[in-house]
């Protein structure tokens, strides 16, 4: 059990102000006691460093999936005051979006009995996977800034999706400000050939079979049942976000001078939301979502 950590509840744990210099909140992360003999200390510094940003509101906090990120733990959140917080692409990733969609079918596992070879192969030549896989599509600088602000609409009106789609996705597919000219030249150089492509590192399409149904409510509003066959996607937006963090992180570390903001760690660079580089920093994170 690490030190200094207080217990607050059966799965709430609290990293009190004080455990690194600075701290304006106290840090707030939950998990069994069974996972606290795996925490790492560093992952814990990293939620305490989150705690010394400006403007950062009540509590630094973590899920349960926190372990050692880059600058912000992984599963951690901030909430920062508008006029007097800051924005840091190390509270956002690398991958800036990354998720999970869940695609329910009418199939049954005994549907796919005797195809299930058939389909993995048919997934592998429809979908480019692996480090250095290309997409079929071919856009042009012009398609790619229209694809930043459009998101997922753009995909829907070429029939690679539906109405419902939008709906489903958060911010209907395509969040509000996005600065295509934030965007540098080797970011998009990156992105275009990623286009409708799987990526690698931890990025999967799984098909799955629901096994047990634990919450009959939400199941039937999700439309999912037992044996039923799913796919499970996740992806990001793959070597464009990765650039755009990289490139605005530079930035950010350049300007923490100039707005006299003072880190325990590097990788929290930041700036405040409405200076330039702020905003700018925003509007190419939003066209990387």
């Amino acid at each position: 059990m690490l030190e200094g950590i207080n217990r607050i509840g059966d799965l709430e744990w609290e990293v009190p102000i004080g455990y690194v210099p600075d701290m304006r909140v106290p840090g707030r992360f939950f998990l069994s006691r069974e996972l606290m003999e795996t925490l790492e200390e560093g992952a814990v510094r990293q939620l305490a460093n989150v705690a010394t940003l400006p403007g950062i509101v009540r509590h630094s906090l973590a899920m349960p999936d926190i372990h050692w990120g880059y600058g912000f733990p992984i599963g951690g959140v901030a909430a920062f005051d508008m006029t007097e917080g800051v924005i840091s692409p190390g509270g956002v990733g690398f991958d800036i979006n990354c998720g999970v969609r869940l695609i329910t079918t009418p199939l049954k596992e005994a549907d796919l009995a005797s195809k299930k070879r058939e389909l993995i192969e048919r997934l592998f030549d429809a979908v480019p996977t692996g480090v250095g896989g290309k997409s079929a599509m071919r856009v042009s600088n012009r398609e790619l800034s229209e694809i930043m602000v459009g998101g997922s609409r753009w995909a829907v009106e070429r029939g690679l999706g539906t109405g419902a789609d939008l709906v489903r996705c958060e911010e209907e597919g395509a969040m509000p400000g996005a600065e295509p000219d934030a965007v540098s030249a080797k970011a998009r150089q990156r992105g275009m050939p990623q286009l409708g492509t799987l990526g690698a590192g931890n990025h999967f399409l799984e098909v799955q079979v629901v096994r047990e149904v634990v919450d009959p409510e939400a199941a039937e509003v999700y439309g999912v049942a037992e044996g039923q066959v799913c796919f499970m996607v996740h992806c990001g937006s793959r070597g464009l976000g990765h650039q755009v963090a990289t490139d605005h992180l530079r930035v950010l570390e350049g300007a923490l001078g100039k707005h006299q903001i003072h880190l325990p760690d590097r990788q929290l660079a930041c700036a405040p939301l409405d200076s330039p580089e702020g905003r700018a920093y925003y509007g190419g994170m939003v066209c990387a979502a």
